[in-house]
């Protein structure tokens, strides 16, 4: 059990930094990674969340932790942060901090859509940059996106929410490309519909406990990890991912569109 709970320490080193730790896919890497023995930082906006996990973090796993609250929508959310943590040898970096948007693009309000461009994208460019240089300089290290597999499709009614993860996908796939024999992992996970609070803060009809479990998805993440760019958790999601190689971009739209409305309000369609 000792030489499990070391595994990921003793490969990358001592502190990972988990965005958008505070529910869902990132609440579940900070456990994780807390179990195998590692310090986390962890980030959200509600900051009372954060301090309840850390004091969870600390009493069960015997981690430090560091509550770093922010909001990365902001101009300088993601270099504020970067500043929080800059004294910390950041060994494991999970950009999971994202959220999304539903409805025709047409009925949304443009503040909105430019945070959520600027969360899911800016930030993980920003901090990857800020952070990443220091895993190369030290030669161990890993850099986890958190994509979606609406980023391997067009999805009408969540246009810039898919546009978004497919500059996750392959932000995220170059990385693994360049990193190869620095020491330094980099990966790609890919959800498909999870049981977190996407579905609601997204304005989706469909209820939170739609999807698969949060701590799947970390599983499967974890476990694809320095042996592939990218993986797809759960193996329907996976089928329905590459079903759009078989049929026109057209069709695959059409298709999704009808999917999709039916978790759309009346008034956003």
């Amino acid at each position: 059990m000792a030489d499990n709970r070391r595994k990921y320490r003793e490969k990358y080193g001592e502190w990972a930094l988990v965005t958008g730790a505070s529910a869902g896919i990132g609440l579940e890497f900070a456990r994780a990674l807390a179990r195998e023995g590692m310090s986390i930082v962890l980030t959200a906006r509600r900051e009372d969340r954060l301090n309840a996990l850390a004091a969870e973090l600390k009493e069960k796993h015997h981690v430090d932790t560091r509550v770093v609250a922010v909001d990365l929508a902001a101009n300088d959310g993601a270099d504020r942060l970067a500043d929080a943590v800059a004294d910390l040898p950041i060994a494991f970096l999970v950009n999971n901090a994202g959220f999304g948007y539903a409805g025709r693009f047409d009925k949304l309000a443009t503040d909105r859509l430019r945070s959520m461009v600027v969360v899911n994208c800016v930030v993980p460019v920003v901090l990857t940059s800020r952070i990443i240089p220091g895993m190369v300089k030290r030669g161990r290290g890993a850099v986890i996106v958190v994509g979606s597999v609406a980023g391997r499709q067009p999805l009408p009614l969540h246009a810039v929410y898919s546009a978004t993860k497919g500059f996750d996908l392959l932000f995220g796939e170059g990385l693994w490309g360049e990193l190869r024999g620095t020491g330094v992992d980099a990966l790609v996970i890919e959800p498909g519909p999870t049981k977190t609070e996407f579905q609601s803060v997204a304005g989706e009809s469909v209820g939170a406990d739609h999807g698969e479990p949060a701590e799947n998805v970390v599983r499967v993440a974890l476990d694809a990890l320095g042996k592939q760019p990218s993986v797809i958790s759960g193996w329907f999601n996976w089928v329905r991912a590459n079903a759009t190689r078989l049929v026109p971009r057209s069709t695959a739209a059409i298709i999704a569109k009808k999917v999709i409305e039916g978790q759309t309000p009346v008034e956003l369609r």
